[in-house]
């Protein structure tokens, strides 16, 4: 009879793993060599339209750059006028109150000549 020892048995298994191991490995591989592989494929089908979104790019930049400058602009002015919108409605309110003072006293003028014309 023919025994097998536990080393030859271990080797076995061990051979049989990295064997398996070895066969997945390999399939992993190839996927990914074909996602690889397809990728490829469409970066040198649209290289004429990436190489032109690359090279809007610094267009892109200056008008950004603008736009900034000018939001910056655009805020700056924003706020003078918000700060002043206060002042403005002060001088309203002071315009509109020496006017009812002027009416006022036109009216009582008006109510005394008034008075005096008709008390006769």
């Amino acid at each position: 009879m023919m025994y097998i020892s536990l080393y030859d048995l271990a080797f076995f298994i061990l051979f049989v793993v990295l064997l398996i191991g070895a066969g997945y490995l390999i399939a992993v591989l190839r996927r990914a060599l074909g996602v690889l592989g397809l990728v490829h494929g469409v970066l040198n089908d649209h290289q004429d339209e990436i190489h032109e979104t690359i090279s809007l790019f610094q267009a892109t930049l200056v008008n950004i750059n603008e736009l900034t400058g000018s939001l910056k602009e655009a805020t700056a002015q924003t706020a003078s006028a918000v700060r002043s919108i206060p002042n403005e409605i002060t001088d309203t309110v002071d315009d509109l109150r020496e006017s009812f003072e002027t009416f006022a006293l036109y009216a009582r003028i008006i109510r005394e000549v008034i008075k005096a014309v008709f008390a006769k």
